[in-house]
């Protein structure tokens, strides 16, 4: 019906990740099997995808898969960095990405939530979503 509001569509989970020293000092790895869902057109190796954290602040990073290799090896460059530091984010945090799709949207809604590994007593607690 023109004029009606876009569904909204519940995003789920993509991914969870351990940040790795590389994650945190270069660029991030993505899991191969969530690669499909960054939707990077057929005979290109790159695309930029808007995030959007919990705090509805927008990240532009740049999903980007190796030009002459059979594993593509899929890795989130440009901007990522920006978000790491932004956080505070070190070796052993996590990073969640959820997804979704809306039929009005332009391609897939991506998500980000960070947590912080914590030692309390010397057990490992989470910090609330950053």
């Amino acid at each position: 019906m023109p004029g009606s509001p876009m569904p909204i569509i519940m995003p789920k989970k993509l991914f969870k990740k351990s940040l790795s020293k590389t994650d945190i000092d270069h660029r991030m790895t993505i899991p191969m099997d969530s690669l499909s869902a960054f939707q990077i057109p057929k005979g290109k190796y790159s695309k930029d995808v808007a995030v959007f954290d919990i705090d509805g602040r927008r990240w532009r990073f740049r999903c980007t898969t190796r030009r002459k290799d059979p594993h593509p090896k899929p890795v989130l460059s440009s901007g990522w960095i920006k978000f790491v530091k932004n956080r505070g984010l070190k070796e052993g945090d996590e990073v969640i990405f959820s997804v979704a799709h809306s039929d009005g949207a332009e391609g897939p809604q991506f998500g980000i939530e960070a947590r912080k590994k914590l030692k309390l007593f010397g057990q490992d607690i989470w910090s609330n979503p950053l």
